[in-house]
């Protein structure tokens, strides 16, 4: 068994959550998604937005897998190269990302600093860079030791932290191919790229220390423009005149350290010899434009202070220049498999650049010494998947009356040229079986509802609300109200009425509870009238019973707080959307919210009246954490007596998990007496323990995953905590014998 099956399974018996759940979820595929006539290979993966590049060889097989770092809500994705009859491949890993440090920020660049053959990690510190050194092995998996918490540089005989700021991508590369690993980053003036050499070659003889030296305040000696992207060659600034001389202005760590007094918007820095010259040249991009401009370093040895001689501000100039809306930023990765190394391009601007194309392609037709980059694709690897943007909302109805249901993925926003945002609604229709679903992508704007201007994040609620054997469709807006299209269709094609704008209750009161409101159509009081349930910014959920007919819906408001239900746990905003479901006539929801992950309730039958409460069964279903914006559905796709959950998320894709096959337990089993709770999982150090009822003299016991006994610990009472800094970094079972759950917890 291979150590990436190893940790397969391992972490679906993570997934499995013997605790209150009950659910043994599991990220499947096999459901066929086409455009045009060509599979979505990876459509089940995601989505990516504001993207980092950068190879890790991270199931320790030999060969070089994909690591993305997603700027948008700092979320990493693995794609493992795995082979066909001889033909390589990426495959999305849903489960890699856990193993890695939980702390990666703004960016991320895996490469191998200590020459041990193991590519390790370089992110954002306070004011500069922190580094992770990857201690994994093949017989271990992977693992990681804090190597520097921040790297520090000698500016000319003060020892100041290296400084990087939060919006820059920095050059983290050997500029005097020593050996070891340099930084080339811009000052906190943003104008001049300031070159920090490390030490470790020339004080150890090896390349495994992080010891900076502030070498050139001014590398390349060339100056950027403060307002534009204009570079300066040949500058003869004091600073770029003799690039070695240590300026006072730039010194001072309270300045480093503060981010705030920078007047530095935005850097990104990519060093590589293109010419093979022997010297590094540059490819930079500006926050503020769409361009990427070129630098060739006009020098033919390291460590001369030469300059740069040109300026090519239409790279690649000689295929299809990048003109990408906005703060592009290169990586040179080699993702086709040829051995070298491709330029990919992707925006490092969060919610104000492409983010459905945002991932563009150039092979290298060259070599990694005499590149020659050519465009290939705006959506290198968002083409597999589905992507609609930011915030995807699935939602599932038999539109089109064939007896199977289709798929639509609203969103938050996506990208509208120029510096502008839409908010769509994609269609996806079943063109599979009743037990072989399979989505045909039809429109990316359903309706053409972007011409009727409803604002950003457009959510859609399906239901037959006259009785006339088609589902009629509910659109709620960026402003709170709510518009009613009723269902005209003739044919297999869906068509709708004029739009009713402002939705109304029983007393003719414009229905409207404050921002993007997020409806949903469900019998929530079992009368066989669809009634309306919003979710909305400040996160509680808003219920109106239909007091109508079959025919002829009425809404009444009942409460204003559905079962108390209030996501907005970190922040003022909640964004809470709702997807309620039953088995075996009881009622469960699960709620999205901004925060990204899943509140599980339970409780709801009888519990809908104004002050009552719902149960929480898991307020963070499965540790299921997509960074921002999560949503739900909850449906048998295929008709094989297993829930399926669809996962809306930050990046704009969907994931698609199953009930495990062959697992008897169903919702129905669910209790939520005599439980227990864990949290935080994973954990440091401590875990808290809660359970709803007093443990008496309870011993926990604490196993490993072979059974081996690690811990017996007594706890008393209701609110325990345990202190479980014994055990190593791993998976382990906790058992609590009074309520019979056996827990699965990660040591980090």
């Amino acid at each position: 068994m291979t150590i990436l099956k190893q940790f397969n399974f391992i972490f679906f018996m993570y997934l499995t959550f013997f605790s209150w759940s009950q659910f043994e979820f599991n990220y499947v595929d096999s459901v066929s998604v086409f455009k045009g006539s060509e599979t979505i290979k990876m459509a089940w993966s995601g989505g990516l937005n504001y993207a980092q590049f950068s190879d890790i060889d991270y199931d320790f097989d030999g060969d070089m897998d994909l690591l993305v770092f997603d700027r948008s809500n700092n979320q990493l994705k693995l794609f493992a190269q795995r082979q066909e009859l001889g033909v390589p491949y990426y495959e999305y890993d849903p489960y890699a990302n856990i193993l890695f440090p939980n702390d990666l920020r703004y960016r991320v660049k895996a490469m191998d600093y200590d020459g041990d053959g193991r590519n390790d990690l370089f992110t954002y510190g306070i004011g500069g860079l922190k580094v992770y050194k990857n201690t994994g092995d093949v017989a271990n998996g992977l693992s990681w030791a804090l190597a520097k918490e921040l790297l520090y540089s000698d500016n000319w005989g003060a020892n100041l932290n290296l400084y990087v700021s939060s919006s820059d991508i920095p050059a983290i590369v050997d500029v005097d191919d020593d050996g070891d690993i340099d930084v080339l980053t811009y000052h906190i003036g943003g104008q001049y790229l300031q070159y920090h050499k490390n030490q470790s070659m020339e004080l150890y003889g090896h390349a495994d220390s992080l010891i900076f030296e502030l070498r050139n305040e001014c590398w390349g000696t060339f100056r950027e423009d403060v307002s534009t992207n204009s570079l300066f060659l040949n500058d003869n600034t004091p600073h770029c005149a003799e690039g070695n001389i240590p300026n006072a202005e730039f010194g001072k760590p309270e300045d480093l350290m503060n981010e705030e007094l920078k007047a530095h918007a935005g850097s990104s820095v990519l060093s590589l010899d293109i010419d093979n010259s022997g010297v590094k040249d540059l490819v930079i991009g500006d926050v503020a434009f769409t361009n990427l401009n070129l630098l060739i370093n006009g020098g033919d040895s390291v460590n001369t202070n030469s300059a740069m001689i040109s300026v090519d501000p239409s790279f690649p100039s000689n295929s299809i220049p990048v003109d990408m809306q906005l703060f592009p930023a290169a990586f040179f990765v080699d993702v086709d498999f040829d051995g070298f190394k491709d330029l990919i391009v992707a925006p490092n601007a969060k919610n104000v650049s492409e983010n459905e194309t945002s991932v563009h392609k150039y092979k290298n037709t060259g070599t990694n010494e005499n590149c020659n980059f050519i465009f290939e694709t705006k959506a290198f690897l968002q083409g597999e998947m589905i992507d609609h943007g930011t915030g995807s909302i699935p939602k599932f109805i038999d539109i089109d009356n064939d007896g199977l249901l289709d798929m639509f993925v609203a969103n938050f926003f996506s990208y509208k040229p120029i510096l502008s945002k839409e908010s769509r609604i994609s269609y996806y229709k079943n063109t599979g079986t009743l037990s072989n679903p399979v989505f045909q992508f039809i429109d990316s704007d359903f309706n053409n509802l972007t011409q009727l201007n409803l604002g950003l994040r457009i959510i859609p609620a399906f239901g037959d609300l006259n009785s006339d054997g088609k589902c009629d469709m509910i659109i709620g807006r960026e402003n709170g109200n709510l518009v009613y299209f009723e269902n005209n269709s003739m044919g297999s094609s869906p068509t709708f009425d004029a739009p009713i704008y402002d939705l109304t209750d029983e007393n003719g009161s414009v229905i409207h509870h404050g921002l993007y409101a997020a409806p949903e159509l469900y019998d929530l009081n079992k009368d066989g009238l669809l009634d309306l349930i919003l979710g909305v910014k400040t996160g509680e959920l808003i219920y109106y019973e239909n007091i109508g007919t079959e025919t002829s819906p009425v809404f009444s408001l009942v409460t204003i707080q559905l079962g108390n239900v209030d996501v907005s746990d970190l922040t003022p905003d909640g964004y809470s959307t709702a997807s309620f479901f039953s088995l075996n006539d009881t009622t469960y929801a699960m709620v999205g919210c901004v925060d990204g992950n899943l509140k599980f309730i339970g409780d709801i039958d009888g519990h809908l009246g104004d002050g009552d409460s719902f149960t929480y069964i898991d307020s963070n279903f499965l540790n299921i954490e997509v960074g921002a914006y999560s949503s739900a559905a909850v449906l048998d796709i295929d008709n094989d007596s297993h829930l399926d959950l669809f996962i809306g998320q930050d990046l704009g894709g969907v994931f698609h998990m199953e009930d495990e096959p062959g697992s008897n337990v169903h919702i129905s089993d669910i209790s939520i007496e005599d439980q227990i709770f864990i949290y935080p999982n994973p954990f440091n150090n401590t875990i808290h323990i809660k359970c709803s009822v007093n443990l008496i003299s309870e011993l926990i016991t604490i196993t490993d995953l072979t059974g081996k006994l690690m811990q017996t610990i007594p706890v008393t009472g209701s609110d325990s905590t345990l202190d479980l800094s014994f055990l190593e970094s791993g998976i382990y079972i906790l058992y609590c014998k009074t309520t019979g759950q056996k827990i699965k917890i990660i040591k980090r």
